[in-house]
């Protein structure tokens, strides 16, 4: 019995991650479906990924930590997880890519957005270790971060893809590309589950505090950024609008699953 345990605590942040990380390639067919979406749409979008980020960070992934651990040891879990996202973001690789580039029309346009892609997935790494740290405590907590993970990788897809067809790549290979980064999250959630598994339920509060910092900073440093650079002046508040709408449908998800 504990041996069928095991292996569903195993599979289970995988499937998870799976359907969270395929969502890249949902953002890309909606690109090819209706075409590039507007700069206030994009905000809107990528500030309601950042309310829900948020709201699962705090409300979620940070308060679930304290029930497992001292606020300090919290804390601390909570700032090794910024740091490591921060050593991410300053080591990301700067590629000259070869064949790919032929016939591509904008260089600027194609670098941004297979630029983007590289970064989904190394990001998409330590998210799939947030799913497994949020199942590893409570199975429903984990299928609320998987959801979460899921809204925030649409319009991650959708800025992925843009740029690489205006850039003249051929759309399926931008959406290909785009559900690739996506599906490395289930590689983290594989290297999340065995350590749980070998380590026991101790661990868990760790990665849970681990698993908000992630999330926060890539909130902080990219989604609400970002948000406002797809939004001028005249049209912040679609930033600010869909950051609320986000924290709110995150909180009513959470009072759905009872989390």
């Amino acid at each position: 019995m504990s041996v069928r345990r095991n292996a569903m605590n195993i599979l289970a942040p995988i499937l998870l991650s799976v359907l969270a990380g395929s969502a890249t390639g949902i953002g890309g067919y909606i690109v090819l479906r209706f075409g590039d979406i507007s700069d206030q749409k994009m905000g809107l979008l990528m500030g309601f990924a950042g309310g829900v980020m948020l709201v699962v960070s705090f409300v979620e992934l940070y308060a679930e930590a304290l029930t497992e651990l001292s606020p300090w040891q919290v804390t601390l879990a909570f700032a090794i997880g910024t740091i490591f996202m921060m050593g991410v973001d300053l080591t990301l690789p700067h590629i000259e890519f070869g064949l790919w580039e032929d016939g591509v029309k904008d260089r600027h346009l194609f670098n941004s957005g297979l630029i983007i892609a590289i970064g989904m997935s190394v990001h998409n790494l330590p998210e799939g270790i947030v799913v497994s740290a949020g199942y590893g405590h409570v199975p429903e907590l984990g299928i609320l971060v998987a959801i979460m993970i899921c809204m925030h990788n649409i319009p991650e897809g959708i800025a992925t893809v843009s740029p690489l067809i205006q850039a003249g790549v051929d759309k399926w290979r931008a959406v290909g590309l785009a559900t690739a980064s996506g599906l490395v999250e289930p590689i983290g959630a594989l290297m999340g589950a065995v350590v749980i598994s070998t380590f026991g339920v101790d661990i868990v509060g760790w990665g849970l505090g681990f698993a908000a910092g992630v999330m926060t900073y890539v909130t902080i440093d990219e989604l609400i950024p970002v948000a406002h650079q797809y939004c001028t002046l005249d049209h912040k508040h679609m930033v600010s609008s869909g950051l609320l709408i986000g924290m709110l449908f995150a909180m009513v998800l959470g009072l759905i699953l009872h989390v």
